[in-house]
């Protein structure tokens, strides 16, 4: 598929609108802003139904001309691990020649991470030109009703469509927000799905145990359309299972119909049609490898009776250009830095245990901030177990917990040692003024509070 011209922006229904009201990149972004982003509240002001649905989605679309129609998709969901596993899917089926969009959320570093062609951001003035052309519609639901209003998250995601489509792309590799049944992604109808690890959060949108989870995140599957699922607890794997049979939709599940092998330094996976040996991920974890076999199996299904030939080299190369930030990243040395996102009860096990397997120190200090409608608790209990210090801090995110709060349930909990700092980027500095050379100090708890903490550091590296 051909890349569209800067101008194919503005076709179809879309000609109606006229002028740009915005300028530039900065106005149109705050613009955007003013719509609601449950991203940054604590929850819902209404039943989940009644909030989180695709009647919007769709209208919003059919105003774009419906780009996500005319897309061959790769649709991924999952409590953890699917943003690594979207990221590698995406470098893989770049390197077997397809061109990839690649959607997910929530951004590290720039809004515009969120969308990528090729590995590369969307340039600010394509986010600027897709505002101005959604412009007319956004102000006409504004007089109607709240109800009838598109989300933040929503109209980010119709960008994505219409930007892949405007761009030329192969393949788009879509990363659900929330849940899956009622996510604003849901709308496409893929090639391939996905179900990553599925663990407890976000419990008060998406049920509070395994089942109804999971069955939320099987939403996403479709009639007859395969899915690659990551190892999962029995209850999570059951629903999954309940959900593809009633749709007739074919399993391919990480440790049985895709088997992966351990080769000490390296990895090897195996499918049904072929055998990837000698694999690696830049990515720390063993948990990155279960990722890794999860892409390859979405990627070899994603380009089943397409030009792209997918092999053990694609695979393999693929792989090991994989970027992605705040996974368990380390930027700096003596004393160990280390950023991850972290923001629930299962990643925090993962995170700890990739700590001690995979990294030599003496003392572990934590800098660490939370939602306040995460369970915070059971978080704080398996880190304060193994900390010698905590510096707990807050994001500019609304839903932020205040540290004071977070040092207040720590105490509660351990006698480790708690501060507070009102700014990730002090939090950091104290933390480090109290490390040795041979400690390790690791960010986590949430994205925001890693991107602030990145945002502190621009221009001031740390050695």
């Amino acid at each position: 598929m051909r890349p569209a011209s800067h101008a194919g922006l503005w076709s179809g229904r879309a000609r109606q609108a006229v002028g740009e009201p915005f300028r530039t990149y900065e106005e149109a972004m705050q613009y955007l802003f003013h719509f609601t982003d449950y991203e940054r509240m604590a929850k819902p002001r209404d039943a989940a139904t009644s909030v989180f649905g695709l009647a919007r989605m769709n209208q919003l679309l059919a105003f774009l001309d419906n780009p996500h129609e005319r897309l061959r998709v790769v649709h991924i969901a999952g409590t953890k691990g699917k943003g690594s596993t979207a990221t590698m899917t995406a470098s893989i089926l770049q390197r077997a020649g397809a061109r990839v969009g690649l959607y997910t959320s929530p951004h590290v570093e720039c809004i515009r991470e969120r969308i990528m062609v090729n590995s590369a951001w969307i340039a600010e003035e394509r986010v600027t030109a897709h505002l101005n052309r959604l412009y007319p519609y956004l102000q006409e639901s504004l007089k109607t009703s709240e109800k009838y209003t598109p989300t933040f998250f929503e109209i980010f995601t119709a960008m994505a469509f219409a930007d892949f489509l405007a761009e030329g792309v192969d393949i788009a590799v879509l990363e659900v927000g929330l849940g899956g049944r009622l996510d604003a992604t849901n709308v496409a109808s893929p090639a391939v799905c996905g179900i990553t690890r599925i663990g407890y959060d976000h419990t008060d949108k998406l049920g509070d145990t395994l089942t109804l989870i999971a069955s939320e995140k099987a939403g996403i599957l479709k009639p007859r359309v395969p899915a690659v699922v990551s190892p999962q607890e029995p209850e999570a794997l059951a629903a999954i299972r309940q959900r593809a049979r009633n749709l007739a939709a074919p399993l391919r599940l990480v440790g049985q119909e895709i088997a992966l092998a351990d080769g000490g330094r390296t990895f090897h996976v195996s499918t049904p049609n072929r055998r990837y040996p000698d694999l690696a991920v830049p990515l720390a974890g063993e948990h990155q490898r279960v990722n890794a076999a999860t892409a390859v199996g979405l990627a070899e299904e994603a380009t089943e009776a397409t030009p792209w030939r997918l092999s053990p080299d694609a695979v393999r190369d693929g792989l090991a250009a994989t970027r992605i930030r705040a996974r368990i990243e380390t930027i700096a040395q003596r004393p160990t830095v280390v950023i991850d996102g972290a923001h629930n009860v299962d990643s925090a096990r993962t995170l700890l245990a990739t700590l001690a397997s995979d990294f030599a120190f003496d003392r572990l200090i934590f800098v660490m901030g939370m939602a306040a409608d995460k369970d915070m608790d059971s978080f704080l209990r398996l880190v304060l177990a193994r900390a010698a210090l905590v510096v707990f801090t807050r994001s500019q995110n609304p839903r932020a917990a205040s540290p004071d709060e977070l040092v207040r349930r720590a105490r509660a909990i351990s006698p480790v040692e708690a501060l507070s700092s009102d700014r990730p980027g002090d939090a950091l500095a104290l933390a480090r003024a109290r490390a040795r050379p041979d400690d390790l100090i690791c960010v986590t708890g949430s994205f925001y509070i890693v991107g602030e903490v990145l945002e502190a550091l621009r221009g001031h590296a740390l050695p």
